[in-house]
């Protein structure tokens, strides 16, 4: 650990396999949370180490600091917060200035849409002229009063003009920039897709017997149905539908469980554990409902489920989806940007008007009645999983990407390392 620029950084232990050159780019990674790093951003840096790259992180600390120093990074600590207010996030904007300046970075790529925006522009204000936002979801959405979109809209445009490439997680996000001229043409764009590893995600069929040592170590009866979400509790999740849901489908069937997989960051906005739990226990489903809170064990819930529910109002392209279809559950999701374009309804699972609880009562009612047309969706929706979101696809894009922005001869001869490697992603409980 070192003072570094005004930030605390934390220099990576050795790390065998990984050797990089005099010369090899040197990278700086920006998100707001070292949780998001960790969690949902492996594949992005992990790519780049074993292309050969030299990776620095600036992010906010949370418990995550030393394992991502003890994989290779150099870990940053800067203050960005997930709040709108500018004044906030000044001593952020202060810190990854000093911090562009002192390091001269080949690139800067940046992550979540508060974070993204300080960094880009600490780069302009720097000097650094190639950066790259990856695109998780705009803030923006098409259920938001029509002055603050366009607000948003105007704001990510003014970005992109000091905004080298675009890489998308959401095809649908591509062509809203696109459309919105926040990226100025498609030659400054790659989608990249969203993508999981799918081997720490396998079908419940192939492990039937640890989905019900799950079950057992739950309280759950092994012939019970059990619904399962993944997902922050918070409001915009859609937990006041689910637990309406959840309450219809049990004044019918005594034999369905729900389970809730995740928490909240004491960032988020919205929070409303106390009060959901609160409606469970008032609504007398306290011994239908199992809550795992925030765990790196996303999977092994996954293969005790039968379906899977994802009541959001907004989405960028959620990772939870893509770890349920390849987990081989069908999918009720609401039709939102990034659900929409992962469920295909009616074959992988179907989709729901967002804060529609009736609608999203019947769907899951109709899946709970019709085992045999939940197994097929499942199926159906592991060998979408399979074609169209391994990681390893994602990795491949990101690398070629990089690789046409800077030439980089380091990237080129270890490509085919990085395409080998299946870096982890364990857990999509703190999506954005």
């Amino acid at each position: 650990m070192q003072r570094s620029s005004g930030t605390t950084a934390y220099s990576p232990c050795g790390v065998p396999g990984r050797v990089r050159t005099a010369g090899s780019p040197r990278v700086l990674v920006v998100c707001t949370l070292d949780m998001m790093a960790w969690v949902l951003l492996r594949p992005y840096w992990q790519t780049l180490l074993q292309a050969g790259c030299e990776v620095h992180l600036a992010c906010s600390r949370t418990t995550y600091v030393e394992l991502l120093a003890r994989e290779g990074l150099t870990v940053h600590e800067v203050p960005l917060r997930r709040r709108l207010n500018p004044l906030v996030n000044l001593p952020a904007l202060w810190l990854l200035y000093r911090l562009m300046r002192r390091y001269k970075y080949a690139l800067v790529n940046t992550h979540s849409p508060v974070a993204a925006a300080v960094a880009r522009l600490a780069a302009w204000v720097s000097g650094v002229r190639l950066v790259v936002y990856t695109v998780h979801g705009f803030h923006f959405h098409e259920d938001m009063p029509r002055v603050f979109r366009k607000l948003f809209i105007t704001i990510e445009w003014l970005l992109g003009k000091v905004t080298r490439h675009f890489l998308f997680v959401s095809e649908e996000d591509q062509a809203t920039a696109l459309r919105e001229g926040i990226a100025p043409n498609a030659e400054a764009t790659t989608v990249i897709s969203n993508g999981i590893d799918l081997d720490s995600f396998p079908s419940k069929l192939s492990c039937e017997a640890e989905g019900l040592a799950t079950r057992a170590r739950l309280g759950i009866p092994p012939t019970a149905r059990v619904v399962v979400i993944v997902a922050r509790i918070v409001k915009e999740k859609g937990y006041r539908e689910f637990l309406e849901m959840a309450t219809a489908i049990s004044s019918s069937r005594t034999d369905v469980f729900f389970l809730v997989v995740g928490d909240a960051l004491p960032s988020d906005h919205g929070r409303i554990g106390h009060q959901f739990r609160t409606g469970v226990k008032m609504a007398g489903l306290e011994s239908r409902f199992r809550f795992t809170g925030f765990t790196p064990c996303v999977s092994e819930y996954l293969r005790a489920a039968d379906i899977f529910v994802l009541p959001s109002y907004r989405e960028g392209f959620p990772r939870s989806v893509l770890e349920a279809m390849a987990s081989g559950l069908p999918v009720v999701a609401t039709m939102i940007r990034g659900c929409r374009e992962a469920v295909v309804d009616g074959v992988t699972g179907l989709l729901v008007p967002p804060r529609d609880s009736r609608a999203l009562t019947c769907a899951v009612a109709s899946l709970l009645d019709n085992p045999d047309a939940a197994r097929r969706m499942g199926a159906a929706g592991r060998l979408r999983a399979v074609r169209l979101y391994d990681q390893r696809l994602m990795q491949h894009r990101i690398i070629t990407a990089f690789e046409r922005l800077l030439g980089w001869s380091e990237v080129r001869t270890g490509r085919s390392k990085a395409m080998g490697s299946n870096a982890a992603a364990t857990n999509a409980t703190c999506e954005d």
